[in-house]
């Protein structure tokens, strides 16, 4: 299923990351000739001391590279729980984050972390004429956004391997643009972006990458651009600090004695050396350091744990500039292993056009010809998938749940920006879309959330960082079987099977409704808006029907009859319980119920999840599809609504008014439509490919569109709506095209 590279388990699933952070050695190298900055060191020595020799001749292959360097520096770690000041995820706030250290994780532009999170490299910029350097992406918090959290900035995800091998990241600066009545941040200026930049990353082998930065003047007057590297180890008291903290600075100067600066802490040591001068260098603690100093036009050399190096140009319209950089691990803290990664990263920075280029080519052949159809759609879908993974940690603090969690591994986000932090059926359904990539990949997804690092004693699954109490969907067991290869890999299924019998088992003591067992209620089961009126849940009780149709197959698969033959009979207590008590004939679908026993008028998602579930008698079955195929009430230009348009409360995009949501109320998900397909295959199979083939095309008109990826789209137009690179569970797309327009 996929590709595989380098590595079985790099996620660790139940141990912590032990090794010592690794050092690295960065070099800077340029050379200005008129409006181009280009670098060109004449007489860098190369990878095997020879001068001349190029690195980009001898790379491996991407497959075989590790997987401890990565995308996996977050995009926003200063609106969470975890991060959280005075009990609020949003206690933080962008201007406090600038220069508040972070506790669990890190946050930048375009970063590369490594597994372990004790060094980091990403970029910043300035123009000069706004506020603050931008070190990190802005955006509106959940209040300031009309309908929740929202990115301000313009950022597009293009190619990512499985290895990192090779990455590119544009970006448009400035690109803050205003909303319609939310007042933007104090920290931010409007206006339209004026520089489009390519920020790329190339491994040369499992030590060294070559980074390259190349932006573009595309407003029509010149302008300044600074761009600074940053490399930086984890604070001192963080989760991912340098043992013993200690860090001290050197130069290692020639012209300006500005030419070097070394960070060196009691286990690693991190040196980014130009080979020329630069117009700045900084090392510090102070995390608000790089934006004053660089405003006031000079940057400080000093000691400590933070590290940049600073480049301006002036750029007339249409003019490009690039920044080439060289970086390489060390093999020790000694002087001369230093010494010999310096040479190293000055080698790489000579042949970084070279190391990009031929990464570059490589990967436009990572996930070639597996699909007859959409192909540059599916290949951009993965490659957002692997830009979503981000190295996750926390132990439960700030959300009064300290010490009952103990998460450190490098997991898939369902949005590296506006959800920076897993969710259960979110990364249920990203493990689906993984089993493309990888499937030991997928399933470490899973095997997360079930580890007993996330999954409690009593068996309760936490949805998510910020409803720790809540249940998400209990679709593990649906995803087990499916990235298994439907049980081909039962060597997964042996380890997991116990942990998710352990939730099956909680949802049926404490979910289970007491008077008419086989009935479920779960609160918002992840579909926030949805009306919820206390009684019994349609999707509940159908998501455990899947849920035990899912552990009966595991069962069977890893041998134990007795369990498949248990699972089996709650199948049919739950079928017989669901088709009496939640079927509104009324209405032709099945509803939730209030307290008082009468039905929710509410047709949605929720009504057609025992469709999903295969629990629906022939008779009933017509009537939904018929439902499902109805464009006045389910079928979409974009797939599935959410909400039957013939409900008085749906709403096919955002709200109309500011400050509320209606993201289930009408809009198309993914994941859902997805799970009708394949549910629809095999009873209507035409209407099934009609679904399919409308909400492949969306999404793909959307990309196509925007560059951008979303979190669910509008009913009615087919734009993309919600978190713009949720890229996680959309990337079920790519399972629909392989799926329907496999290769030859």
């Amino acid at each position: 299923m996929g590709v595989a590279g380098g590595g079985r388990r790099w996620l660790r699933r139940d141990r912590r990351f032990g090794a010592a952070i690794v050092a690295v050695a960065v070099v800077l190298a340029t050379s200005i000739a008129g409006l181009a900055l280009v670098s060109r060191p004449a007489a860098a020595p190369s990878a095997s001391g020879a001068p001349g020799a190029s690195i980009a001749a001898a790379l491996p292959a991407w497959s075989s590279l590790d997987r401890r360097w990565g995308p996996y520096l977050s995009e926003r770690e200063w609106g969470n729980p975890r991060e959280s000041l005075g009990g609020s995820g949003w206690g933080l706030g962008y201007s406090l984050a600038m220069r508040t250290p972070y506790a669990w994780g890190e946050d930048g532009i375009a970063g590369l972390e490594d597994d372990q999170g004790q060094f980091h490299v990403a970029w910043a910029f300035w123009d000069g004429t706004q506020r603050h350097i931008t070190e990190r992406l802005y955006g509106l918090d959940n209040a300031q956004g009309p309908h929740g959290e929202t990115i301000a900035e313009n950022r597009i995800f293009h190619e990512a391997t499985p290895t990192a091998s090779y990455l590119r990241y544009e970006y448009h600066y400035p690109t803050f643009q205003p909303l319609d009545q939310v007042p933007p941040l104090d920290a931010i200026d409007t206006g339209a972006g004026t520089f489009t930049i390519q920020l790329e990353a190339a491994r040369v082998d499992d030590h060294g990458f070559a980074l390259r930065a190349t932006a573009t003047n595309t407003s029509s007057a010149p302008a300044r651009l600074d761009v600074a590297l940053k490399g930086w180890l984890a604070p001192a008291g963080s989760a991912g600090a340098v043992p013993g903290g200690s860090v001290v600075a050197t130069t290692a100067g020639t012209g300006a004695g500005r030419s070097g600066i070394a960070i060196r802490g009691s286990s690693s040591t991190v040196a980014l050396v130009p080979v020329t001068p630069v117009a700045g260098i900084e090392v510090t603690d102070d995390k608000a350091a790089l934006d004053r100093d660089m405003r006031a036009g000079r940057l400080v050399e000093g000691a400590g744990r933070i590290g940049a190096l600073e480049e301006r140009a002036d750029l007339a319209p249409g003019i490009s500039v690039s920044w080439l950089f060289g970086m390489a691990e060390t093999a020790g803290t000694d002087a001369q292993s230093v010494a010999a990664a310096t040479v190293r990263a000055s080698s790489i920075a000579s042949d970084v056009g070279a190391v990009v280029q031929a990464r570059r080519l490589e990967a436009a052949g990572v996930f070639a010809g597996q699909v007859t159809q959409h192909e540059a759609l599916y290949r951009q879908l993965l490659m957002d998938l692997l830009w979503n993974q981000s190295l996750y940690r926390w132990d439960g603090t700030g959300a009064s749940w300290s010490g009952t969690v103990d998460a450190h591994d490098v997991l898939i986000m369902p949005d590296t920006w506006e959800f920076p932090w897993p969710a259960s059926w979110d990364g249920a359904f990203q493990a689906v879309a993984a089993s493309l990539v990888d499937r030991t990949l997928a399933e470490d997804q899973l095997a997360f959330f079930l580890s007993p690092r996330w999954q409690q004693p009593d068996g309760h699954v936490p949805c998510a960082e910020w409803v720790m109490s809540d249940e998400c969907p209990p679709i593990l067991g649906w995803a087990a079987w499916a990235v298994s290869g439907d049980g081909a890999d039962t060597a997964f299924l042996r380890a997991i099977y116990p942990r998710l019998a352990l939730q099956y088992r909680y949802w049926e003591s404490q979910l289970q409704d007491t008077k008419r067992p086989g009935l479920y209620a779960a609160g918002f089961l992840g579909m926030d808006d949805l009306p919820r009126f206390g009684g019994p849940e349609a999707d509940a009780s159908g998501w455990m029907a899947l849920f035990a149709r899912s552990m009966a197959e595991i069962a069977r698969a890893t041998g134990d009859a007795q369990g498949a033959a248990t699972y089996a009979q709650d199948l049919a207590t739950i079928d017989a319980a669901v088709n009496r008590f939640l079927w509104n004939d009324a209405a032709g679908i099945y509803e939730d119920l209030d307290t008082s026993g009468g039905f929710v008028d509410a047709p949605s998602y929720a009504g057609l999840v025992p469709l999903i579930a295969g629990i629906v008698p022939p008779d009933r079955q017509a009537r939904l599809v018929a439902a499902l195929g109805d464009p006045a009430r389910f079928l979409s230009v974009a797939g599935v609504r959410s909400l039957s348009k013939a409900s008085r409360l749906y709403q096919p995009g955002y709200a109309t008014a500011a400050g509320v949501n209606s993201n289930w109320l009408g809009p198309v998900w993914v994941p859902i439509t997805y799970m009708l397909v394949q549910a629809l295959g095999p009873v209507d199979p035409s209407l099934a490919a009609t679904i399919r083939d409308r909400v492949v095309a969306a999404v793909e008109a959307d990309w196509q569109r925007t560059g951008h990826v979303h979190e669910y789209y509008d009913a009615e137009t087919g734009r993309g709506i919600g978190a713009d690179a949720q890229t996680g569970w959309t990337a079920l797309v790519a399972n629909l095209i392989r799926q329907a327009w496999p290769a030859p």
